[in-house]
């Protein structure tokens, strides 16, 4: 067997044991020198926002390292911004909506001005960024964080705050981003976790809490019906979870449909706008049968489609005046009026079309209804939801009392606009007796002065300003814009764009600015809209272009043939009620009869000779 010699290599040199112990140690310390130093090239974003952070901003307040903090945080506030496409409508190259919006929520976590000003951007943020499906895991860790704190013990035992109500804000567009895409179908291949489940299970304590306040209570019961919808559930009062046939077997609203077909013809000038108006108002006995959400999210796109078409508007209050109508008759059942859910739908509608449309008749139209109708029929307008005096009806004017106190304090509204929004709400007040409603205006008037002292520190500070009570006012028209794209009409034509006929505002330029530079306080004198006139405000007359005035004549003829089609069910019913009644009457002669055959054993009526 050979002997095979291996060479011994020595990259020490020839150096004694000793020593080669000690140049051994120096290699391994040069060596993990060398590894931590590889490591430690790979560093963090020094401008990205972690939980360790958070940590350390809210344990320094109150200490010399506060002031140091509170930049960082601006600082990662603005990068922040500029990453959820603040100033761009949430589109650019820049643009990362997830990273953005789950750094905003950790920015949320922390203490002072820090917190509001990251839930107002965020807020903002949801409500103008588009609808893509890369967005909905971020949804689902939103959903899931703002569940888990309102319905925390904490949250539960405060008094509800202006933190509060931007969190259910903020659950409120998750949750409509999350059906939308539940409707188009990108939810399939996701799994709820069992975190987001039990959130939603303990939605249910925030119900008794937020009893006096409709525009907060309707944020909870939004969200769960939601929840109930993506899971297939029903939840109970005892928090047991059941399975709900009507949730599984969701599809898309009759409703829903159609006012998506009217907002594309009102988008593309469609010359088939009369007949699915027609097909909608067939469909109104669906409203007070059909699931709520479905149908509020029918009507806000329906609401988008009315900011420029004067059809729409109308269509959308003869929906609510017929089932007002229906509601108040001797004979009609409980279910005939809508649910208070959608009520609010409906009076937010009107109060953002009011506050967002382009033409001035529009918005007139939306404050004191339709101008035209009888005065024995209610106009549908935002000033007579006021009049409408039932216990039932509280959360309506609760509404309607804070939208017309933020209608008289837009500045870029016209002055008789403005006016007239302020004295109806300063009579309705002087005559409300509800103490919840009354509460309406003094909170209000909270908010009021948060917004200054925000404006205040937002100009100190020359960062974008935010409103800190935000409404939800571009996330319709991405709604609407990215399901009819989903189900397009079918055979609805259109005119050249060359030939569209676009409402344009009344109200000029230099005149808006002049208006905003006089303050938020309403003018004097007084300049009222009287129902029932058209008085052109002082600036000028308002223009109805050729697309508004056969708006206007269409909707007469719907209205002949509702007409029409109501006086045919009203001699129908009273022929059935005339053949009930003859019916009773020979069932009564035949046991008298009877009676009297048995007693006198005679056929012969009563005083009548044999």
């Amino acid at each position: 067997m050979p002997i095979l010699k291996i060479p011994v290599k020595h990259y020490l040199g020839i150096v004694s044991q000793s020593q080669q112990k000690d140049f051994k140690k120096r290699f391994r310390k040069r060596a993990e020198e060398t590894d931590t130093a590889r490591t430690s090239s790979v560093r963090r974003n020094p401008f990205e926002t972690t939980q360790g952070f958070v940590e350390k901003y809210n344990q320094a307040q109150g200490s010399k390292e506060q002031e140091k903090y509170e930049n960082l945080a601006d600082v990662f506030l603005i990068r922040c911004k500029r990453r959820a496409g603040f100033i761009s409508g949430g589109e650019g190259k820049h643009v990362d909506l997830p990273g953005a919006w789950t750094q905003l929520l950790l920015l949320s976590l922390c203490n002072g001005k820090v917190r509001n000003d990251s839930l107002d951007v965020l807020v903002v943020s949801l409500d103008h960024a588009p609808i893509h499906a890369g967005q909905i895991p971020v949804l689902f860790h939103l959903a899931e964080s703002i569940q888990y704190f309102l319905s925390s013990d904490t949250t539960l035992s405060d008094p509800p705050s202006s933190y509060k109500t931007k969190m259910l804000q903020l659950g409120y567009l998750v949750s409509l981003r999350l059906f939308i895409f539940q409707l188009t179908g990108n939810l399939n291949g996701h799994q709820l976790s069992s975190i987001y489940l039990h959130s939603l299970k303990g939605l249910l304590k925030c119900e008794t809490r937020y009893q006096d306040f409709p525009n907060m209570l309707f944020s909870v019961h939004f969200m769960m019906r939601v929840g109930e919808v993506l899971c297939g559930l029903k939840l109970t009062e005892d928090t047991s979870v059941q399975v709900s046939v009507e949730a599984q077997e969701h599809g898309v609203n009759q409703v829903l449909r159609q006012c998506l077909f009217s907002y594309h013809c009102v988008q593309n000038n469609g010359t088939q706008l009369s007949q699915v108006i027609k097909q909608l108002m067939l469909l109104r006995d669906k409203l007070q049968q059909d699931n709520w959400v479905d149908c509020g999210l029918g009507l806000m796109i329906l609401g988008e489609a009315a900011k420029s078409s004067m059809l729409c508007l109308q269509t959308l209050m003869s929906l609510h005046m017929v089932q007002t109508q229906e509601s108040t008759q001797e004979m009609a059942s409980q279910k005939a009026s809508w649910p208070w859910q959608l009520e609010h739908i409906y009076c937010s509608i009107l109060i953002d079309i009011c506050l967002n449309s382009s033409c001035a008749e529009i918005k007139k139209t939306a404050l004191i209804g339709l101008s035209n109708s009888s005065p024995c029929r209610c106009s549908g307008g935002l000033l007579t939801l006021l009049k409408q005096s039932h216990e039932d009806k509280w959360r309506l004017r609760y509404s309607v009392v804070q939208g017309l106190a933020h209608i008289s304090r837009r500045i870029t509204l016209s002055e008789s606009l403005r006016n007239t929004a302020w004295i109806t709400l300063q009579k309705h007040l002087n005559q409300e007796t509800d103490p919840r409603i009354i509460n309406a205006v003094r909170i209000i008037e909270g908010d009021k002065r948060l917004l200054e002292n925000h404006r205040e520190r937002m100009r100190s500070s020359h960062t974008v300003y935010v409103c800190v009570c935000a409404q939800s006012e571009w996330i319709t028209r991405r709604l609407a814009h990215t399901l009819s794209k989903i189900w397009p009409p079918v055979k609805l034509t259109t005119h050249s764009a060359n030939h569209r006929h676009r409402i344009k505002t009344t109200k000029p330029r230099k005149e808006a600015v002049s208006t905003a530079r006089t303050g938020e306080g309403c003018p004097e004198p007084p300049q009222t809209i009287t129902k029932g006139t058209h008085k052109t405000p002082r600036h000028g007359p308002s223009h109805l272009d050729l697309r508004t005035r056969t708006d206007i004549d269409l909707m007469k003829v719907v209205e002949d043939q509702w007409q029409k089609e109501l006086k045919i069910v009203m001699e129908r019913e009273e022929e059935i009620e005339k053949t009930v009644l003859e019916k009773r009457k020979q069932e009564d002669e035949e046991t008298i009869m009877k009676k009297r055959m048995e007693k006198v054993k005679k056929h012969t009526k009563p005083y009548e000779l044999p």
